[in-house]
């Protein structure tokens, strides 16, 4: 891909994510600050947001999304369990939950 092409789609996902992190709040603040772990400050500054604040916050060449999981070996152990217990989806969820 070129250089051009990867900043775009960049751009693309982080307007994307913005506006869907918009949409959560408004539908659900106390599951999205929970789910998206934003401060209330967040929530309410984030849903506060003019299309024309999301473009351009989406715009700036920063990465607006990050990962949750920050411990990898924790997260690849999950992913890799071959013993299937049924509790995969609920051992994700701790990790996730537990993590800033």
């Amino acid at each position: 891909m070129e250089k051009t092409t990867i900043l775009e789609e960049f751009q693309e996902l982080n307007l994307a994510y913005l506006l869907l992190m918009q949409k959560m709040i408004a539908e659900d603040r106390e599951a999205a600050v929970f789910r998206l772990k934003l401060t209330a400050e967040m929530a309410e500054l984030i849903e506060s947001m003019s299309v024309r604040e999301i473009t351009w916050l989406a715009t700036q060449g920063q990465f607006v999304l990050r990962p949750c999981a920050e411990n990898a070996e924790q997260l690849a152990h999950i992913l890799r369990n071959r013993r299937e217990t049924g509790l995969t989806q609920t051992h994700l969820a701790m990790l996730m939950a537990s993590t800033n």
